[in-house]
């Protein structure tokens, strides 16, 4: 591989009719990049009315495949690294829109040849703007960064499913995303990213996972997620498959599966919890209740996904 100019394949998964004007506007985006891709992979998730309307809509620059395999996020998304060519591969959420510098952002970072994945930030447009309950500490639960991540480029265990980029050996070396979890439609499963970097750092100790925030997309939130079901439902789902990989990734000695979560955890309850509290206001408090919820939420998943015979209720056949 050329180390200073790789080829790039940028892969966005789909599954509902409903986005299908949202995945336009993704592969647009893609297509505007200053530095744009030599591949763009739209990959469908077991819809094939879907399939034949994106092939309809798209010229032969995007390939349209069509999964029909097992349900979900990370089937899908091997299923499109299994074709790609580049010596790269990139992730783009089909909700999301690429800002234009957004690929070329990543790519620089693999010019040090122990990166092996690399992951950029996102910024929430909401459809009918923030409720004024909902803290900036939870926008994750939405498709949003973690916003008490540094603001220069550092070090990560993974980077997030919404922009993320990987080179495609990595992939032929450890295996591709864990189908176990993975979000499946609209069911909230989580994970993904974690597990396998976990897997690659296993193998091998000296890689780097680098996230570079100026490496930004626009991630859209619909007003039916901008509610407090929704982000339990995401908690809960993210404490319980966390859980599951806690118990399942390779972990090298002296590492810690769950050090980010823990840090972050720390940071709602030492920083983000007190900073609601004081000066009191009521839409302070209501964020603070949300952030308890949000903990209390993930730490009954976490707790039930120890249960082997317990599964999420938020889980879907496959």
């Amino acid at each position: 591989m050329n180390s200073h100019y790789p080829t790039v394949s940028v892969i966005i998964c789909c599954y509902t009719d409903e986005r299908f004007n949202d995945i336009l506007e993704a592969v647009a985006s893609v297509r505007r990049q200053v530095r744009p891709p030599e591949e763009i992979i739209l990959a469908v998730d077991n819809n094939r009315g879907l399939f034949q309307r994106l092939r309809g809509a798209m010229d032969s620059s995007v390939r349209v495949i069509l999964h029909e395999g097992a349900r979900g996020l990370s089937a899908t998304r091997n299923a499109g690294v299994e074709l790609a060519q580049g010596d790269l591969v990139a992730f783009l959420d089909d909700d999301a829109v690429a800002e234009p510098k957004w690929l070329g952002q990543l790519i620089d970072l693999f010019r040090d040849p122990d990166v092996v994945a690399a992951g950029g930030t996102a910024v929430l447009r909401w459809a009918k703007g923030r409720p004024f309950w909902f803290p900036e500490e939870l926008d994750w639960t939405v498709g949003g960064s973690l916003g008490w991540l540094p603001v220069e480029r550092t070090l990560v265990r993974n980077p997030h499913g919404f922009n993320m980029c990987f080179r495609r050996e990595v992939f032929e070396a450890v295996g591709g995303f864990a189908v176990e979890i993975g979000g499946i439609g609209e069911t909230p499963r989580g994970g993904e990213e974690t597990e396998l970097c976990l897997r690659i750092a296993h193998r091998r100790p000296s890689a780097k996972v680098v996230m570079e925030p100026s490496a930004v997309v626009v991630h859209k939130v619909p007003a039916n997620k901008a509610r407090l079901p929704v982000i339990l439902r995401r908690a809960y789902n993210e404490g319980f498959y966390k859980n599951w990989i806690r118990h399942t990734a390779p972990v090298s000695r002296g590492r810690n599966a769950l050090s980010t979560e823990r840090a972050y955890l720390k940071h709602l309850l030492h920083r983000a919890l007190p900073s609601r509290l004081s000066p009191w206001r009521p839409s302070r408090l209501l964020q603070a209740a949300a952030i308890v919820l949000c903990v209390w939420a993930a730490g009954v998943g976490y707790a039930l996904g120890a249960i082997g015979n317990i599964r999420s209720p938020f889980r879907v056949a496959r």
